[in-house]
């Protein structure tokens, strides 16, 4: 891969971020979207690696092409959730119509209350995921990411909502296994991101759309140490002020051999990534990782 994600800068104006922010709260949600239009134009124009990216998952999704109107609808739909960001933090959920897909093992491992792991990836918006979680599901969840990267927009979005601030574990802190532990022994879910991988980080090869791409064995090798289950998730967003939120079971809390892990691993991940391609069939313009992923440069 010529340039992994956690090697890309970040490109964001905190004056105009907070600027957006502001105007999102106090004006109608249609108004503030206005501004998606010349703001996506500008990335469509300045930004061509990501241009770049888009084309290239956009060609492989059977349920797209890569034409520029194509590539355009990608960076709004990508500008939109962003967007929504705001409004999910704040608890405005009544902005939305919000459906569930969750089968019926998700739910009682959720019900139950032993711990969990909830695996995403960078599709859709996982604000809807966790802020439904905590303010409305009561169910206390901790996210595990890379609080550095793209550090600005995190802070400015965490100044709208100490709390979901709060639900926060940096993976980079030394202590952030003793913390994941504590939530899961408590009956808390964890939850992260599982489609990148950060350099030098353990992978597993698998397929996505016909072509190889690396899934960090990170999260699966997480959930056998705490002995949890896996729930695979999607809050994806559908158009307009729509969004669903899918919950699949995909693992029981499992005691793997040594010798066993790389295969029970390297199943996990090829179920992870089939629920993966199959949201993103339905749901084409929600992959939000606008780098190379297949490692084409």
């Amino acid at each position: 891969m010529a340039e992994n994600w956690d090697e890309k800068k970040e490109r964001s104006n905190p004056f105009l971020l907070k600027f957006i922010c502001k105007f999102a709260l106090y004006m109608p949600r249609s108004i503030t979207r206005l501004w998606l239009w010349p703001i996506c134009l500008y990335f469509f124009i300045f930004s061509p690696g990501a241009r770049k990216a888009s084309s290239e998952y956009l060609r492989r999704n059977p349920n797209t092409s890569d034409s520029i109107w194509a590539v355009y609808k990608h960076i709004y739909t990508f500008a939109s959730v962003i967007l929504d960001r705001v409004y999910f933090i704040t608890g405005r959920f009544e902005k939305f119509s919000i459906s569930f897909d969750i089968d019926s093992n998700a739910l009682d491992v959720l019900k139950n209350g032993d711990g969990a792991l909830l695996l995403g990836a960078h599709i859709g918006s996982f604000e809807a995921m966790r802020c439904l979680a905590i303010k409305q599901a009561d169910i206390n969840l901790k996210v595990l990411m890379y609080r550095d990267h793209n550090a600005m927009i995190t802070r400015i979005l965490d100044e709208l909502n100490s709390e979901i601030a709060g639900s926060v574990i940096n993976i980079s802190d030394i202590n952030a296994l003793l913390q994941a532990q504590e939530v899961v022994d408590g009956g808390g879910v964890l939850g992260l991101l599982g489609d990148r991988a950060v350099s030098d980080e353990k992978v597993t090869q698998t397929r996505l759309f016909d072509d190889m791409v690396r899934i960090p064995a990170g999260p699966f090798s997480l959930a056998l140490i705490l002995g949890v289950p896996i729930i695979v998730f999607f809050a994806t967003y559908t158009g307009g002020n729509h969004y669903q939120i899918t919950l699949r079971k995909i693992s029981d809390p499992a005691k793997v051999p040594r010798s066993q892990r790389e295969p029970w691993i390297r199943d996990l991940t090829k179920s992870y990534v089939s629920h993966l391609e199959s949201i993103l069939i339905r749901y084409p313009y929600n992959w939000f990782n606008f780098y190379d992923y297949w490692g084409d440069e």
